[in-house]
């Protein structure tokens, strides 16, 4: 099956059903899960998510799907191409109809339509590298930026700085397509305009240049396509014809026709230093915008529990006389994570623990690290004398009933380069964590370093 890249309305949808889906019993949800991933013919984790939340989202009672049809992605995408193609032909059209006495300034023409198209090419080139080459999953926010801006809701530091993970992507994916088409407008009103008013080209600064300075300045611009199409080359003849002072009053009308001789130039100008780079900008952009979506739905938090119950296998006994049961699945089936390191705060797990829960299946025996236990900087010498490197994700295990502190919020401080933490909380037996503990967990998460961080609550047999 072809890999599906999730929209941002589903990575959406797929938060809040995960943030559902932790009201149900952990051997229910490990069934379901299962039944799932049986049906699903996904061979990718995202397309996996996708099919779970298809059919979970499909099997709650009076599920009524919310559509923010001119919210959604898909419609503000189709707003912004009209725009910038309206804005595109519209501001070509303006410079050139506005331009004093039908003449057109060629070095301010360059400016706003080649040399600034091509620097915003260089950043979004530079946006793309910081982006992508990190090699870190992008965050995915739960919240639908567009709900705070219509709601009119400040968000706090921590929303803003997980924003930038989706205003990274949006920029990434989108930015490329409307500078395209931004572009191709300006390029149409050109013909149009060029066709029905009379207008010529002009050259002019306040700085003393030369003629044979401006003539080497369009040879080397020209160079790309002067070999196959010496027809939009500026020859020294045109260029010392144009030349304008505004001291001028008149031009000679027998040179008028021959001044309008600039516009190949400039549209292969257009062409070659605004539109192609924002092609081929476009065309990685949107490869590099579906690898960056499929990671980040991958790394929403909840979902590694769901693709550990949608992988593993379940193991069913059934006795003589008894009804059949359902035993927890075997953890080695589970993919390790090398990256993935399990902090044990102040022996919140037991070795029993570990093995129990399906959320540390995917964490190497060797990734398990009792924390808490002794002075702080002890222990931070201990790890990284054991790791040469941080780890990817952080996952720490802490007890429910006791209040967070002060000390592991220290502790945790020295993993700011770790890009994502998950917080679980460990609930006495028969005892599941309280709302009320869990908000406090959420408030004190909230203030830790990472870039991305989750609290859930762990739920024995």
């Amino acid at each position: 099956m072809s890999r599906k890249t999730p929209t941002l309305s589903e990575l959406y949808s797929l938060a809040e059903q995960l943030e559902l889906d932790k009201e149900l019993s952990a051997q229910t949800a490990r069934e379901r899960d299962h039944a799932i991933a049986s049906d699903c013919g996904a061979s990718d984790d995202s397309g996996r998510l996708l099919c779970w939340l298809d059919t979970v989202s499909s099997q709650r009672p009076g599920a009524q799907p919310v559509k923010d049809h001119w919210l959604s992605e898909a419609s503000v995408a189709v707003m912004g191409r009209v725009l910038a193609l309206f804005f595109g032909f519209s501001g070509m059209a303006a410079f050139l109809l506005t331009s004093g006495r039908g003449l057109v300034n060629v070095f301010m023409f360059m400016l706003l339509f080649v040399v600034i198209q091509f620097l915003l090419c260089l950043v979004a080139a530079v946006v793309m590298v910081l982006t992508v080459g990190t090699g870190r999953a992008p965050v995915a926010l739960p919240i639908n930026p567009a709900r705070l801006l219509v709601a009119r809701a400040f968000p706090d530091r921590r929303y803003l700085r997980e924003a930038q993970s989706v205003v990274r992507l949006l920029f990434l994916r989108y930015g490329q397509e409307l500078g395209a088409i931004f572009t191709l407008g300006a390029i149409a009103a050109f013909f149009v305009v060029l066709a029905l008013s009379d207008f010529t080209f002009v050259w002019g600064s306040t700085f003393q240049l030369s003629d044979s300075l401006v003539e080497d300045i369009t040879a080397a611009l020209a160079t790309p396509w002067s070999a196959w199409l010496p027809q939009a080359t500026v020859s020294s003849e045109l260029i010392f014809a144009t030349r304008f002072h505004p001291a001028i009053t008149s031009l000679n009308p027998g040179n008028i026709a021959d001044m309008r001789g600039w516009w190949p130039f400039l549209i292969m100008s257009m062409l070659c230093y605004a539109l192609l780079p924002r092609l081929l900008l476009w065309a990685l952009s949107r490869h590099l915008y579906g690898r960056q979506m499929r990671s980040a739905a991958i790394r929403l938090p909840g979902s590694e529990r769901v693709l550990a119950r949608m992988k593993a296998p379940l193991v069913r006994t059934q006795g003589e006389g008894e009804e059949e049961s359902l035993h927890p699945p075997v953890m080695g089936s589970v993919p390790l994570d090398p990256g993935l390191l399990l902090l044990n705060w102040a022996n919140a797990l037991t070795p029993e623990d570990v093995a129990r829960f399906d959320e540390f299946a995917a964490v190497a025996d060797g990734n398990i690290v009792n924390a808490g236990l002794g002075p702080v900087p002890q222990e931070l010498e201990r790890l990284t004398a054991r790791f040469g490197k941080p780890p990817l994700q952080l996952y720490v295990a802490a007890k429910s009933w006791e209040p967070p502190m002060a000390d592991l919020a220290d502790f945790l401080a020295n993993f700011a380069s770790v890009p994502r933490c998950t917080i679980f909380l460990v609930p006495l037996p028969r005892k599941p964590v309280s709302a009320g503990k869990l908000g406090d967990w959420q408030v004190f998460a909230r203030a830790l370093p990472f870039a991305a961080v989750d609290v859930q609550a762990l739920e024995r047999e």
